[in-house]
């Protein structure tokens, strides 16, 4: 079975009840969980997961490699091998990332205030939402409950379950418990963040640290103490049993960490490693692939106390400042920022050239992406490891049936690769005539490096355009009727970007094509220009049919365009319906085009209108223009008569002055409006009173 079936079938795979028996075979593989580490860049953090990557650059948050489950928070469920942007349009809108974990089948990060968001797979609740829906889009962990008001400062995401840390230094979890691993006491999931014990080991400690395994969960307290809880099949909780728990147990002191003060402490699939004060490592639990790292190695060499971590070889006189568990290897850093990594490494895992595993400890390889290079962090996941160096720029060596080096590849290295910065995002092309105009977005992740400049390269035939820093630039020498693919790379000091997803561009064929609108509108009175384009090879001649209005003309400009063009005088007004037609050796196009020419209103004079009680009284009232005014009348009209609109610049006022109206003069001011403007005309009724009898 291959280490991408694997995987693939324990995303898919129910929480077997088995899981630990089928653990111990590799019958199924999991990401190798750990806490994320701020980076000396500040807002730098990256973490390698099951068969994805993350990382923070400028407060957001970039993920590659396998997506599955939407674990990359890009909003789609589409593989990567090179990084994307998380999607920052839902709760992630404005907010500054500082720290980002990934492992199994789901990420998480916190903000600069404390907050928690995760995404992808969330079967058991490890979303900490309050659901057990897959997200490919960030959600806000749950704050209603214990941690209302609480601000995070560390995060670890499991396979199956997440804990962080708040600023008072209490823990909480969520997710799948069945083995206790939440800590609070029960066996119970849980969708949103429940606490972890403090009646017991933990009581009246202040933890500095967590790190989450497979199904078992240990800390730090600022003491320099460590705590496990969960299961404990294979001595993972290190307090000299192989019981499980579902509070918090003290690991065991009276051997190896005696008089210990453990700085930083790690969980990998099945082992816990810790670092002490003098840049120790001691580790504990399963050692069948010898990710315990003190020489020894096999399934009866497990352990349940801490054991030192052989310093004979390659770790001799070397004092490390930080360590990470993958699923059955083991990576640490020294004080110069160098590497060396232990443990399982069929896929190179180890970075250092081979394939073979080691119980001791083994530099990384520094002859190639390294030479030169201080690393300031390392993150180990399932078969792959990745680093930071102290310009921010990340590499990572292992697996990569799922693109999870970022290197835009799929083949696996048994050294450090380079990762690309990010694509080019938002990507479009528009042909013209034997050309494409690419346009894109600047990428922000650049993997620590500086933007020098672009490439647009289109296939088939590889016509390209490039520039040093505009985010635009025009493909020639393009075949008119052939569709292109489109792609742009980012050139960085860091190394290129991998190729942004391609778009189609089809320059027109020979044959005339008309570009322009099939519509225009003029305004009677003033000079206007349309101009007419069209694409073919040779340029086409432009033709037109129709009556145009008076004071405009037409021209064709004998390349390709023509102009319609004029001051609309006389008459002029209404639409204009044209034909025109483009012709070349090629073919002939027409299009239907209508030239509308509006005309401010006005309204024919009004005489001065004599009316009689019980006479019926007809007046029309007409107006001009285009579009067809709407009219309206103000002022007193006698009883007896109503003002309509007819809706083609015609109002008529009519009826039968009533008897009772008072007599004399009623001043009346019709109003005419359209598109074009305004007029009025102001007449009078005379209404003669009736003489009485």
């Amino acid at each position: 079975m291959s280490a991408g079936t694997t995987r693939a079938g324990l995303r898919r795979l129910a929480v077997p009840a088995a899981l630990i028996s089928l653990a111990a075979g590799l019958g199924s593989v999991v990401a190798a969980p750990h806490a994320a580490l701020a980076s000396s860049q500040g807002a730098s953090s990256i973490s390698a997961g099951d068969a994805q990557s993350c990382a923070i650059e400028r407060g957001k948050a970039y993920c590659w490699g396998d997506n599955e489950l939407g674990e990359l928070g890009d909003g789609s469920t589409a593989s990567s091998s090179v990084p994307v942007a998380v999607d920052t349009r839902g709760v992630l809108a404005g907010k500054t990332l500082t720290q980002i974990t990934t492992s199994g089948g789901h990420t998480c990060a916190l903000d600069h205030v404390g907050a928690a968001y995760c995404w992808g797979r969330n079967d058991n609740g490890q979303l900490g939402d309050g659901s057990t829906a897959d997200s490919s889009v960030p959600v806000a962990v749950d704050t209603y409950g214990v941690m209302a008001g609480q601000a995070l400062t560390r995060i670890t995401a499991g396979v199956w379950h997440t804990c962080a840390l708040d600023r008072a230094g209490a823990a909480y979890c969520w997710g799948w418990d069945q083995y206790g691993q939440l800590g609070d006491g029960s066996t119970a999931d849980s969708s949103v963040p429940v606490a972890v014990d403090t009646s017991g080991a933990l009581a009246g400690k202040t933890l500095t640290q967590i790190t989450v395994g497979l199904v078992h969960t240990c800390a730090l307290d600022s003491t320099g103490a460590a705590y496990c809880w969960g299961d404990s099949s294979y001595g993972e909780l290190g307090d000299r049993s192989n019981t499980g728990s579902s509070v918090p147990v003290a690991v065991d002191t009276s051997g190896a960490l005696a008089d210990k003060t453990l700085t930083q402490i790690t969980a990998g699939w099945l082992h816990v490693c810790a670092l002490d004060s003098t840049g120790a490592v001691y580790c504990w639990g399963y050692n069948a692939y010898g990710e315990l790292g003190d020489g020894s190695i096999g399934f009866s060499t497990n352990s349940s106390v801490p054991v030192a971590v052989d310093t004979s070889g390659v770790l001799a006189g070397k004092t490390l400042t930080q360590i990470t568990a993958g699923s059955v290897h083991t990576c640490a850093l020294d004080t110069a920022g160098a590497a060396y990594c232990w443990g399982f490494n069929a896929y190179g895992g180890l970075g250092a050239g081979t394939t073979a595993g080691s119980s001791v400890a083994v530099a990384v390889d520094t002859s190639g992406a390294l030479a030169g290079k201080t690393l300031t962090q390392i993150t180990a996941g399932v078969w792959h490891t990745c680093a930071l160096d102290t310009a921010g720029a990340a590499y990572c060596w292992g697996w990569n049936g799922d693109g999870e080096l970022g290197d835009d590849a799929t083949t696996q290295s048994t050294v450090p690769v380079l990762l690309s910065p990010q694509a080019p995002p938002s990507v479009t092309a528009t042909a013209g005539n034997a050309t494409a105009t690419a346009s894109w977005e600047a990428p922000v992740f650049l993997n620590g490096g500086t933007l020098t400049g672009y490439t647009a390269t289109a296939f088939p035939g590889g016509a390209a355009c490039t520039t040093t820093g505009a985010t635009t630039c025009i493909i020639s020498g393009l075949a008119n009727g052939t569709t292109y693919n489109i792609s742009v790379v980012a050139h960085t000091t860091a190394g290129d970007s991998g190729a942004s997803l391609p778009v189609t561009a089809a320059p027109p064929g020979g044959e005339p094509v008309f570009t322009s609108g099939s519509a225009d509108t003029a305004a009677f009175g003033r000079a206007f220009t349309f101009t007419v384009t069209t694409t073919g090879d040779p340029a086409p001649t432009i033709t037109r049919t129709g009556r145009l209005p008076s004071g405009v003309r037409f021209a064709d400009n004998s390349d390709g365009t023509a102009t319609i063009s004029g001051t609309p005088a006389h008459a002029a007004a209404g639409a204009y319906p044209l034909t025109l037609t483009a012709r070349n050796k090629n073919g002939t196009a027409s299009q239907a085009f209508t030239l509308t020419v509006t005309r401010a209103p006005a309204i024919r004079k009004i005489p001065t209108t004599r009316a009689r009680v019980g006479v019926p009284l007809k007046l029309t009232v007409r107006a001009t223009g285009y579009p067809s005014p709407a009219l309206a009348e103000s002022g007193p009209l006698p009883a007896g008569l109503k003002f309509t609109d007819n809706g083609n610049g015609t109002a008529l006022i009519a009826g039968t002055p009533a008897a009772g109206s008072g007599g004399g003069r009623y001043p009346v001011t019709i109003t005419a409006t359209n598109v074009s403007g305004t007029a009025t005309r102001h007449f009078t009724i005379l209404l003669p009173q009736r003489r009485r009898q």
